[in-house]
């Protein structure tokens, strides 16, 4: 299965860097959404397009959009427009710019997407519709059925507000809670962020079947997968992993690539913490509890969202409770799981280098 293929490395870096990452509980989409700045897509456009209104018109929206994309000029006579990713290179749009640059920046899933970061959704998972239908409901009720299940009982590490280490920065409240986006394969106005979504597996492009893939923090995929490899046990891992203590801080090491996405994160994320401050006012003078407050027992959350882009939008579940907030002694257990790996890991390597003659 490619997703557990994907969090070897993770779960080998987990266990030997667990006796010194022990100290962050900060789930990892936070650590991400507090840490770790997307990197730019590069445009290449023609040197007398980018010379004329139109070019000038475009390098203005993308400053004050704050979208995270280059422009590099090309003199290369002939040469077409194209969006690539960065680091590696995959070209997720090739075309000519008049007409269709307003997309490369910007769509409605997109602008759903970050409505839904900025209010404090710990990941959004994003179907992309095939077009067969019968193949498409059963992926999305397995899909939203298992995201249900998770929110209602899923947990992030206990936080401590005293510990500088640990402390969160300017953003929404923390919480748990999932929500489903899907997108048909063939809107128009989607298919720079399909490409973007699929990123290196091109190959689920190519199929006549729908795919889903999760983001979280500043617009990072973790990953794109085919719905065989999306299995109660699939969709666990990565929701897991993604609630779970961030136990490696540099972004390169860790799975996934970045959307481009029209926002400056900083101001965006300031503005989130005021509106979750004013929230938390609010339920105080209420005579409410606060949510920065120790709770006795969690109230209960929306279950997860769903919102279709490209075809009709479909009815929200009931709500699903929380589960609390888990109160173990994470560091003393997670130093002995440290030091158990290790040893596990030691005795396979071991185990495969037999003498010779033996």
């Amino acid at each position: 299965m490619q997703v557990k293929k994907m969090f070897r490395v993770s779960l080998v870096m987990l266990v030997l860097g667990g006796g010194l990452a022990l100290a962050c509980t900060v789930p990892v989409f936070r650590y991400a959404l507090d840490h770790w700045p997307p990197d730019a897509y590069r445009l290449e456009a023609p040197v007398g397009w980018l010379a004329s209104e139109a070019g000038d018109e475009l390098r203005k929206l993308i400053e004050e959009g704050r979208a995270q994309i280059e422009v590099h000029p090309v003199a290369e006579p002939g040469a077409p427009s194209r969006l690539v990713m960065p680091d590696i290179g995959q070209e997720v749009w090739r075309g000519d710019l008049d007409g269709a640059a307003s997309s490369l920046l910007s769509s409605p899933a997109r602008a759903e997407l970050l409505r839904r970061i900025l209010a404090g959704e710990s990941m959004v998972w994003i179907m992309v519709r095939s077009g067969n239908e019968s193949m498409d409901q059963k992926f999305e009720e397995h899909l939203r059925g298992r995201l249900e299940y998770l929110q209602s009982v899923a947990a992030i590490p206990e936080q401590d507000p005293t510990d500088p280490i640990n402390k969160l920065g300017p953003g929404p409240a923390l919480k748990v809670q999932f929500s489903l986006l899907t997108v048909s394969r063939d809107d128009p106005e989607e298919q720079v962020l399909i490409r973007m979504l699929a990123g290196p597996e091109v190959a689920l492009l190519e199929k006549e079947a729908p795919f889903g893939a999760v983001v979280f923090g500043r617009g990072r995929v973790l990953g794109a997968w085919p719905t065989e490899d999306l299995a109660d046990e699939g969709i666990d891992e990565v929701s897991l992993f993604l609630l779970g203590a961030c136990s490696c801080r540099v972004k390169f090491q860790n799975p996934g690539w970045d959307l481009a996405l029209a926002v400056n994160w900083d101001e965006a994320l300031l503005g989130a913490q005021m509106e979750a401050d004013r929230e938390n006012e609010e339920r105080v003078e209420a005579g409410e509890e606060s949510e920065l407050a120790p709770q006795e027992a969690e109230e209960p959350a929306p279950a997860p969202e769903l919102v279709r882009f490209g075809v009709e939008e479909g009815s929200r579940d009931n709500d699903a409770a929380l589960s609390g907030a888990s109160g173990t002694p994470g560091r003393m257990i997670g130093s002995l799981v440290a030091v158990v790996g290790v040893i596990a890991l030691l005795c396979v390597f071991t185990g495969r280098a037999d003498p010779k003659g033996s």
